[in-house]
C-alpha cells in the first residue's frame, strides 16, 4: 500500500510539473509584446497606414490586388548577385503574403522596377523612372536606398520603382538592408516608426532581415479581412477578425520559426 500512495503522489507531483511547464511556456509567450493582440494592430497602424516623410490627413489602407511583375536592371556592381539576392526576396514575400511576384524581363510590363545603380548616377534615375527629384528631395538627402509607388483612385498600388545606390549602400553596410526593406514597404507597408519593435522599419533597430513582427504584418496586409482603401477606423474595426485568423493558422505563435522559411537570412547563411 505504501508503495502504491508513493506511485501516487510521484504520479501527482509529475502532473503538477508538467502544468506548471506549460502554464510558464504560455507567460513566456505572452511576455513577447510583439505577439499580443495590441501591440500587433498598433505596429500595423503605424506602418501600414502612415507615410515616411510627409503626414497624410485621411490615411487609407494601400496593396497591390492584381499579380506583381518585377524587372531587373543593374548597370554598377555584381549583377548577377543583385540578380540573386533580389530574387530570393522576392520569392520569400510572395511565400509570406499569398501573393504572385515573380520577374519579367520587360519594364513595361512590370509592376515594380528595382533599380541598381552607382551613387552618382542616382538623380539621373530618378528623373527617369521616378520624376523630379526636388519632389523627394528630403528622401534622396536622407536615405541610403528609395522607394517610390503610385495609387489609382482605389488605393490599389500599381506601380513603383525601387533605386539602390550599390557603392553607397555598400559605404553604409545596408545593401541586403535596401533590398529586403525596400521591396517590402512597397508591398504596402510604407512606414517607418521606432516605436515597432523588432522590424525592419524601425530605423534605430539592427534588423537586417524580416523580424517575426514584420511577418505578421504582411499576413496582417494581405488578409481577405482587409481591403484597399479602408480608413483607419474601417481596418481597427476589421482587425480582430485578421488576428482571430493569424492566431486560428498559428502564424503569430510561430512567427519566430515561419519567416525564415525560404528567408534571405537563411540563404545567405547569416
Amino acid at each position: 500500500m505504501l508503495i502504491n500512495l508513493l506511485r501516487h503522489s510521484q504520479a501527482t507531483l509529475f502532473s503538477l510539473i508538467l502544468l506548471l511547464l506549460v502554464l510558464f511556456s504560455r507567460q513566456a509567450i505572452a511576455l513577447e509584446r510583439w505577439q499580443t493582440d495590441a501591440y500587433i494592430e498598433q505596429s500595423f497602424i503605424k506602418i501600414a497606414l502612415k507615410r515616411e516623410y510627409r503626414e497624410i490627413k485621411h490615411p487609407k489602407l494601400i496593396r497591390w490586388e492584381n499579380p506583381i511583375k518585377v524587372y531587373f536592371e543593374s548597370d554598377y556592381g555584381d549583377a548577377d548577385l543583385q540578380h540573386e539576392l533580389l530574387d530570393v526576396q522576392i520569392k520569400h514575400l510572395a511565400y509570406i503574403t499569398d501573393h504572385p511576384i515573380f520577374f519579367t524581363p520587360k519594364a513595361k510590363d512590370a509592376g515594380i522596377l528595382v533599380i541598381f545603380t552607382a551613387y552618382q548616377k542616382l538623380e539621373d534615375k530618378v528623373r527617369r523612372y521616378i520624376g523630379n527629384p526636388d519632389k523627394i528631395r528630403k528622401a534622396i538627402n536622407e536615405a541610403v536606398c528609395l522607394g517610390n509607388f503610385r495609387l489609382n483612385k482605389r488605393s490599389e498600388i500599381t506601380r513603383a520603382v525601387i533605386i539602390i545606390p550599390v557603392d553607397y549602400a555598400r559605404e553604409k553596410a545596408r545593401l541586403l538592408d535596401c533590398v529586403v526593406e525596400e521591396i517590402t514597404q512597397t508591398l504596402g507597408l510604407p512606414n517607418d516608426s521606432n516605436d515597432v519593435f523588432p522590424s525592419i522599419f524601425n530605423d534605430v533597430s539592427v534588423d537586417t532581415y524580416l523580424s517575426p513582427l514584420d511577418y505578421i504584418l504582411l499576413k496582417a496586409l494581405y488578409s481577405p479581412h482587409l481591403k484597399p482603401g479602408m480608413s483607419v477606423s474601417q481596418t481597427k474595426a476589421a482587425f480582430p477578425k485578421v488576428l482571430s485568423d493569424l492566431h486560428a493558422s498559428g502564424e503569430i505563435e510561430q512567427a519566430l520559426q515561419r519567416v525564415q522559411v525560404h528567408s534571405l537570412r537563411r540563404y545567405v547563411g547569416d
